[in-house]
This record gives structure tokens, C-alpha cells and sequence, in this order.
């Protein structure tokens, strides 16, 4: 194989590299430059793959060399030692599929450009190796998915991609009835939400906007469906939750809401989903009367009191999202900020807001 092979070679196996680093580095979002790092990692390995798909500069085949040894240390760093200053990574985590194939291809990549190897003498030609490089890319991108991170913190939640798959399998305290109950519901909502994908379609089958829209998402209920003996009902959800865009509505989750106001510990909310779910209420929303309909007028001061034409406490049921999009702190996430409500437990120890983890 000629050297112009070799760079075609390399090319392929640093740009799948690089493809599943890209997509890696969705699953560490909460921590910034972890994602940072692994962006930048990406842009390198695939900037130089397809460089050398095209051409055999030796500027551009050291450059590949170089971006993939610092992704191959890097990797056996968070593997062993950790890398302290990059929050994230400060702890070793175990070596899992899809971190294994993407050093493989980083590997592979700088073998190919290694003096006095061709890699003809194992068989491999140009044509072939586009073919290993997904062969190995595409296992790689779907154990992200399943990819465990125990980054000095707690397994749950974790990132929730969609269209990659519901990451919620092992999470300590949870049974497999519950797994598998959280799991269906998820798919249920998926396949069921997006028949409201236009809210006038919602607003038109009886879903009634409570005017939140200023805060970035707006909440959509219907009171048919608040007390109708059907719990967790993916096609009569209580509430469908909009992420709004200047006049753009994004369909985004759907909010269920309990039968009845019961405790939010009772074991007809808990025993559903275990420690998946965080069952939240929102006693601190103030409601008024706009246009015939209840609206959210803000949420209660320091004092617990409202402003003036509002009242505290409308609704009291426990609620939970289960969101179509990607999230960070999983499917199951609350709204965080004014919209998060309360929990029977802290803050602190709630596994639907991203932000109160180190995770």
C-alpha cells in the first residue's frame, strides 16, 4: 500500500475518532470543560481525518499524530489517575465500550502513519478502512448511551438523548418492575406527546395555557384529565409543557400530575420509579383569574404571601416531567429555577435538578 494509502487510512480511523468524541461530549454537558476538552478533541481528530482523506501533507498527518497521542494520554489518564483540573474528570472512572473503541480508532489512526509500517501487511487496504472506522464508530456512539460516569458523585440522573436511548439501568435503589415501569413510560411519552407537537392542536382538545410563558416554558393543562383515576397516562397527560422561542412553541415534555393531592412520599408515588423519580408540587405559585381561566400571577415573597388579586396553593398535586428532548439531568427532570417547585427532600438531594450535582 502506498503512503497516499496509509493517509487515507489514518484519515478514516481519526475522523470516526473524532465523530464519536463529538457526540461523548454531549454526555458531560454539566460539566463544562470536560465537554470543552472533548469538543476540541473532536474538532481535531476530524479536521485532521479529513484532511488526509484528500491530501498527504506532512503538516497535516504530524498534526494528526499529535491530536490523537494527547486523546490516547488523556484517555489513560481518566482511566487511572484522573485529571484534576478538569472538573469531570478529576476522578478515574473504569474503562467502558465506548471510550475503549474511540482510543482504538485513535490507535489505529496513528499506526497507519507509523514510518516503515504499512498497514497492507495486515490486510487492510484504503477501501476497507471507511468500513472498520464505522464498524467500530457505530458501537462506540451507542454505548455512550449506557456509558457510566462517577465523576466523585452520584449515578443518577444522568444526560437523556433520545434518539441514542433511555440511559436509566442500574441506578442503585431502583428494582427492575421499576426500571422497566420508568422505561415504558418514557417510550409512552414519546410516542404519544407528539400528537399535541402544535399547542393549537392542544389548546383545540381542551389544554389551557397557565400564561407562564415569560419564565421559557409554558405550561398547557387540561382539568378533564386532574382527577380521572388514571395515573401517568402518557395519552391524557395533565399538563404539556412548550419551550417558547420569541412566537415559537417547542413541544418538550409532558408534566403528569398525581391523583388527588396525596404526601409526596407516599408509597402510590414512590414505589412507581423508585429513586428515578422526583416527585415535586408547586405551593409557592400564585394564581389569578385571566380571561376566564386560571393563570400563574408570579410565586409567593419571603413571606409566603402573593401579590395583590392572587392566590397561593390552586394546585397542590405532586407532579413529574417526562421530557421527548434531550436533557441533561435526564427524562425525568424538573424546570429548574422559579419553575422546580418542591420536593420532600433538600435541594441538595433532589435527582431532578442538574445543577445540585457534581455528577
Amino acid at each position: 500500500m502506498s503512503r497516499t494509502d496509509n493517509t487515507r487510512v489514518a484519515g478514516a480511523f481519526s475522523l470516526a475518532a473524532g465523530f464519536v468524541h463529538a457526540v461523548a461530549a454531549g454526555t458531560h454537558v454539566e460539566h463544562r470543560f470536560a465537554a470543552l476538552s472533548m469538543a476540541a478533541l473532536a474538532a481535531g481528530q476530524c479536521a485532521t481525518g479529513l484532511a488526509l482523506l484528500a491530501s498527504r501533507s506532512g503538516l497535516w498527518q504530524r498534526a494528526l499524530v499529535v491530536t490523537n497521542v494527547v486523546a490516547i494520554v488523556g484517555w489513560i489518564a481518566t482511566r487511572t489517575i484522573g485529571i484534576g483540573f478538569i472538573e469531570g474528570f478529576n476522578t478515574a472512572e473504569s474503562i467502558q465500550t465506548s471510550d475503549a473503541l474511540c482510543a482504538l480508532l485513535a490507535v489505529l489512526a496513528i499506526i497507519a502513519l507509523t514510518p516503515r509500517i504499512s498497514v497492507a501487511r495486515i490486510g487492510l487496504t484504503s477501501a476497507m478502512a471507511p468500513v472498520i472506522a464505522v464498524i467500530l464508530a457505530v458501537p462506540a456512539v451507542y454505548a455512550t448511551a449506557n456509558h457510566q460516569h462517577n465523576h466523585g458523585g452520584s449515578t443518577w440522573p444522568r444526560p437523556y438523548f433520545p434518539s441514542i436511548g433511555i440511559d436509566i439501568a442500574d441506578v442503585p435503589g431502583v428494582s427492575a418492575e421499576q426500571e422497566e415501569r420508568a422505561r415504558q413510560l418514557v417510550i409512552n411519552t414519546q410516542r404519544d406527546l407528539v400528537r399535541w407537537a402544535d399547542y393549537k392542536v392542544a389548546v383545540a382538545e381542551g389544554w389551557r395555557s397557565i400564561g407562564d410563558e415569560a419564565t421559557g416554558y409554558e405550561h398547557f393543562v387540561n382539568f378533564r384529565y386532574f382527577d380521572d383515576s388514571q395515573l401517568l397516562d402518557s395519552t391524557k397527560p395533565e399538563s404539556i409543557v412548550y419551550k417558547v422561542y420569541g412566537d415559537k412553541k417547542i413541544l418538550v415534555s409532558a408534566m403528569y400530575m398525581a391523583e388527588g393531592e396525596p404526601d409526596l412520599t407516599s408509597t402510590e408515588l414512590t414505589d412507581f420509579a423508585g429513586p428515578l423519580f422526583q416527585w415535586h408540587v408547586h405551593t409557592d405559585l400564585c394564581w389569578t383569574i385571566k380571561d376566564g381561566r386560571p393563570a400563574v400571577a408570579g410565586v409567593t415573597d419571603a413571606n409566603g404571601s402573593c401579590p395583590p388579586g392572587s392566590i397561593a396553593g390552586l394546585v397542590k398535586k405532586p407532579m413529574v416531567h417526562v421530557w421527548i428532548v434531550p436533557h441533561p439531568c435526564g427524562p425525568f427532570a424538573a424546570v429548574e429555577g422559579l419553575a422546580e417547585g418542591q420536593a420532600a427532600v433538600d435541594t441538595s438531594e433532589r435527582v431532578d435538578i442538574c445543577g445540585s450535582h457534581s455528577h
